[in-house]
């Protein structure tokens, strides 16, 4: 037999200890069972939506983990409340305005409610609502910005049904609907290139968001492909908001005046940045054209009509209510669903005389 130290036989013998006193977590419940956190929590609740041969796997998982609940995830888990959280980060910004009735057309038709909660871009609030929708729904919708997933995955963990919906959130266990980000960058080149423009210009969103890095990415790509190049100081980030675009656009003025082409991250960057080129005395689309991604409603009613590569805000909202729907009630496995996206050519690239 191969000798060992006193050192290593203690290290050996407290290590074990220590895994046998830690508690199982639902999440390897889960794992064991090769069913979802939630499919746990629905059969541990004695659900009917899940099947027979599901419910023995947990339970065989249980039984050899040691699986105990404590007390307040039973007693939560023993009902279901038909209510959904949703959490967007501006429910004044007309695209999870969208999001939001598309969360709600779903749930009503299916008999559910809808607790929306909007943080005003804090990463704070966003952990407060966090915490009082998992209190609260079954299950929760998230729109985050914080690009923090911690929080998160505690709640996935604890067998709350979650789905990330519009950004990506490092999360393992959750469910997910997005837009191709990526096409959508792509898709604007394409469209600015074939108004040849001598000078191309990005706003971008913040870098800690997916969204923003895909749509940066898929932009370049594209350029590049063309044989073209972005320097530097005619790429910026800013925040998804009127006020972000117009603070980009002013700095790029500053550095290249003869700018004639503007991609915008999202719509309302769009929306500023153009209202920053007409005070600088630039007109649009006749010297500058202006592209941006989202598709918000009032797009076609700003002055020029907004051309942008529309994302469905509406679909988003409905398909992501119902992936959470399907994983509370019927204990669906979480899964990633990605939505198509399209080029809605309006006024402010449309320049006089004929493309």
């Amino acid at each position: 037999m191969e000798s060992m130290s006193t050192d290593r036989y203690i290290e050996r013998v407290t290590s074990r200890e220590a895994a046998v006193r830690r508690p199982a977590t639902i999440r390897e419940v889960a794992a064991l069972a090769g069913v979802s956190v939630s499919t746990v929590s629905n059969a541990l609740a004695g659900r009917r939506s899940v099947s027979g041969e599901s419910s023995a796997r947990v339970r065989a998982a249980v039984h050899r983990l040691g699986y105990r609940p404590d007390g307040a995830a039973r007693a939560a888990r023993a009902q279901t409340r038909q209510a959904i959280g949703l959490v967007v980060p501006d429910s004044r910004n007309p695209f999870f305005a969208e999001v939001a009735h598309g969360v709600e057309a779903v749930a009503q038709s299916l008999g559910w409610a809808v607790f929306l909660a909007s943080t005003d871009l804090d990463e704070a609030r966003e952990a407060d609502y966090l915490d009082r929708m998992a209190g609260a729904a079954d299950g929760v919708l998230v729109c985050s910005t914080s690009g923090s997933p911690d929080q998160v995955q505690r709640m996935v963990d604890s067998g709350i049904a979650v789905v990330a919906c519009d950004e990506r959130v490092a999360v393992t266990g959750a469910g997910g609907v997005f837009s191709d980000d990526t096409a959508a960058g792509r898709i604007a080149a394409r469209h600015i290139l074939t108004r040849a423009p001598r000078r191309i210009a990005m706003i971008c969103g913040p870098e800690h968001l997916a969204t923003a890095r895909a749509r940066r990415t898929g932009f370049r790509d594209e350029l590049q492909a063309a044989g073209r190049s972005l320097p530097p100081w005619r790429s910026l980030a800013s925040d998804y908001t009127i006020d972000g675009g117009r603070w980009a656009a002013d700095q790029i003025l500053a550095s290249d005046p003869r700018v004639d082409a503007v991609f915008c991250a999202n719509d309302l960057q769009a929306v500023g940045a153009a209202q920053a080129l007409r005070q600088a005395g630039r007109q649009v689309p006749a010297d500058v054209i202006v592209i941006g991604i989202d598709g918000i409603a009032w797009g076609e009613v700003t002055e020029p009509s907004l051309t942008s590569v529309t994302r469905d805000p509406h679909r988003l909202g409905s398909e992501a209510a119902r992936l959470l729907i399907q994983m509370v009630g019927e204990g669906a496995q979480p899964r990633e669903i990605v939505l198509p996206v399209a080029l809605v050519e309006r006024d402010s690239t449309r320049r006089s005389g004929g493309d």
